[in-house]
């Protein structure tokens, strides 16, 4: 007895099996899940190390920022009115009860001779020259400009710090921020945005979390009215598409059981790629299923006939897709491994639940008036019947051709996406025109950036010179044209009036300046200092290699000054580094799984010929897709390498379905061509309807507002219609020329 025959002869066993797992699915999708321990050494010891510096110098002061931009080219924010306005809305935004502190660069003192403070902001009603006065020490002030104001005084970046109390939300203290800036900046010159971690965070969140329903909407409607055209009704519809559904909830819940705790790939991009899978599965069933109702078999005996044809090849398929997401478990990253494994654990569950659901569906007690119904709507299809003979025809007529240029294609198409490179964007994960994103724009083109990497330097002397060093360490800063200014208590006693150059001097007054600048900056008392730079949002592959740099230069600096070292923390740093090796592993977990099928086929079928025969249509649509992206110089992303992934299912799952029935139709007999024939006119038939159902559901997230999603998408659908072409056109081609087993 098989697995794909047990609902059938066994009903009540199959009943059984059915109802405990989804009772074992219902109590794990509502039990509590464990987080899972960082697997990575590189990224846990950056994680450790930043955290072990935000309890010693405080956050980095880019958890919540506040943007004023002056609108005018030509204005700045020491306009007379527009300094006014400033002020107001500093104010106004200081008495909200939730927000702790407002610090803008007007709080920081700067001294004249005598020690008399002077002011950076024109206080109200002040004379044009006092205004000029006030513009020119504030952008020679070595902790404001580049800082807290840009280089045109257009922009000012004012960080917040928030005191939440019991039952307050972060984003209701936001949404009260926001509305205190329109109503103080309405009418005036000048504009407010929040930015920062906390609301990049809280837009990206809310954006997946709103779209992510309504395009699961949109989509699932539109391929269920698809596939009540294809499968001729609703019985038949519910028949196809109830299965993977219920593989999707039984992963779910078998996963949250186990213990585990979806990551958020696994939570969105896992259940497309299961309900694909089990889609796809479930159509080649389906469709057998209404061919044999049409030959004249009992509804039994026709779904008996379509089990023991397609089982196995479905088995295959879903072992091959597993095994190719198994391969991702190595990767480094937890993200990825996480992935990988709910996905090819996934992958055999959707599996299980399609042989197991679909044939107790489809042998519910309404078969009569579904099998008339199938043979009273039995479309003419001989046009379509005419197209596909002639196509298969020349496919095999033109077999040398159709080979020749396929393989010059792939090879091309290889050598062009050795240029493409992984990379990934923060504003990518932002929806289109986000009030964080528009903000983050400005803060990269005016400030820097907003993502801070700060240097730790420590020393074991209590009577070492640090001051010295933090100087040599903004002079490595400053060479990297990426980062921006660095902030350091150097910029502090450069500020302070003194003796000279004596640091020593000037250190005595450091009381002079705030406080809670200080110690972010410099902690004699455990002989710690740091150094802050910002980073724009030009990729995370840019900066890698500063990073790499920035180490390098630390270790010399080390050597040549004994009793001294360094690091570089920051979620800048550990996030950027984590994701370039999540990118790079995704890569070559990529190629791990091609290997990996070309394997599993060869094996199924028991010729290294046929696995060989099967890698050009697997490859070719997403080397072509990569290709495109290469030429356009556009990165590969982490959604993208999603993308390719779930299409080498797909790719692989229709491969097997050809060839098993190109197989089948041989020992039935059949010379090649026939049975390549037969089989392209039978399995194309399927692959041509889910694809096309596949592409509707999915094509509606293009209309997203979120440029991941998109980007996801676009590469999905293009990579799935090259892939239908791969299977029907290149596979029979390979297997006319190279197919030299008899029947």
């Amino acid at each position: 007895m098989n697995l794909y025959g047990i609902s059938i002869h066994h009903r009540r066993l199959a009943i059984i099996l059915f109802a405990t797992i989804t009772i074992f699915s219902i109590f794990g999708s509502i039990s509590e899940s464990e987080n899972r321990t960082i697997k990575s050494s590189r990224a846990k010891s950056d994680y450790e190390f930043t955290k072990k510096v935000n309890r010693e110098f405080g956050p980095d002061g880019s958890e919540i920022l506040l943007l004023i931009n002056h609108e005018e080219q030509n204005g700045d924010l020491f306009d007379e009115g527009t300094s006014e306005s400033y002020t107001k809305l500093l104010k106004r935004i200081k008495k909200i009860p939730s927000v702790s502190e407002v610090f803008s660069f007007d709080q920081i003192p700067t001294f004249g001779m005598g020690l008399i403070k002077l002011p950076l902001f024109p206080e109200k009603g002040a004379s044009l020259s006092q205004r000029n006065a006030c513009r020119k020490r504030a952008l020679n002030h070595p902790l404001v400009v580049g800082q807290l104001l840009s280089l045109d005084a257009r922009t000012s970046l004012v960080p917040l710090r928030l005191n939440l109390k019991r039952g307050k939300k972060v984003d209701e203290v936001l949404n009260v921020i926001r509305k205190e800036a329109n109503d103080t900046l309405n009418g005036s010159k000048i504009n407010a945005k929040l930015t920062g971690k906390i609301p990049l965070d809280i837009a990206r969140r809310n954006a997946m979390k709103t779209e992510k329903l309504r395009f699961q909407i949109i989509g699932y409607v539109l391929s269920a009215i698809l596939a009540l055209i294809f499968f001729r009704g609703l019985v038949m519809t519910l028949i196809v598409t109830l299965p993977p559904c219920v593989g999707v909830f039984w992963t779910i819940g078998m996963l949250g059981f186990s213990g585990e705790r979806l990551n958020g790939l696994s939570m969105v991009i896992m259940p497309i790629i299961l309900t694909m899978i089990g889609f796809t599965n479930a159509a080649h069933i389906v469709f057998q299923f209404q061919r044999e109702l049409l030959v004249g078999l009992s509804r039994k005996d026709a779904m008996a006939s379509s089990m023991k044809k397609l089982g196995l090849p479905c088995m295959l398929s879903a072992l091959t897709t597993a095994a190719g997401f198994a391969s991702l478990i190595v990767a480094e990253s937890n993200m990825i491994s996480d992935f990988g494994r709910d996905c090819a654990v996934g992958t055999l569950i959707t599996f299980v639940a399609v042989v197991l659901l679909l044939p107790l569906l489809g042998l519910l007690p309404f078969s009569c008036r579904v099998k008339r119904k199938d043979h009273s709507i039995k479309i003419n299809f001989n046009p379509l019947k005419n197209f596909t003979s002639l196509l298969i025809n020349f496919v095999i007529c033109k077999a040398k051709w159709v080979v020749s240029i396929s393989v010059v294609l792939t090879i091309l198409f290889g050598v062009m996406t050795t240029n493409l490179k992984p990379d990934m964007y923060l504003l990518n994960q932002l929806p289109d025109n986000s009030e964080s994103g528009e903000a983050l724009k400005i803060a990269d083109q005016n400030l820097g950036g907003i993502q801070a990497i700060r240097i730790v330097a420590e020393w074991e002397s209590d009577t070492a010179e640090p001051i010295p060093i933090i100087r040599k360490i903004e002079e490595l800063v400053n060479q990297e044209k990426l980062l921006s200014r660095p902030l350091s208590i150097v910029g502090v006693l450069d500020s302070l009036p003194g003796f000279g150059k004596d640091s020593a001097l000037r250190l005595k007054l450091l009381e002079k300046a705030p406080q809670d600048l200080i110690n972010s900056l410099y902690r004699p008392d455990i002989n710690k200092a740091l150094v802050l730079t910002r980073i724009q949002d030009l990729g995370v592959a840019q900066y890698t290699p500063v990073y790499e740099r920035l180490e390098l230069k630390l270790e010399e600096l080390t050597k040549s000054n004994p009793g001294f070292k360094f690091g570089l923390a920051g979620g800048a740093v550990g996030w950027g580094r984590y994701l370039h090796r999540m990118l790079n592993d995704m890569a070559l977990s990529l190629a791990a799984a091609s290997l990996i099928i070309l394997i599993m086929i060869s094996l199924a079928f028991r010729s290294i010929r046929i696995g060989l025969i099967s890698m050009i249509p697997n490859l070719f649509p997403l080397l072509a897709c990569a290709s495109v992206l290469a030429a356009f110089k556009m990165p590969l992303s982490l959604e993208i390498v999603c993308a390719f992934t779930i299409c080498l299912g797909i790719a692989a799952d229709d491969a097997i379905h050809f060839l098993s029935r190109y197989r089948t139709e041989k020992r039935n007999n059949l010379n090649k061509d026939q049975a390549l024939e037969i089989s392209f006119l039978r399995v194309g038939q399927v692959l041509i309807a889910t694809t096309i159902v596949l592409l509707c559901g999915l094509g509606s997230v293009l209309f997203s507002s979120l440029p991941m999603y998109r980007a996801f998408t676009s590469v999905a659908c293009a990579t799935l219609s090259t892939a239908l072409v791969a299977d029907l056109i290149i596979l029979p081609a390979l297997l006319k020329l190279f197919d030299k087993e008899k029947n």
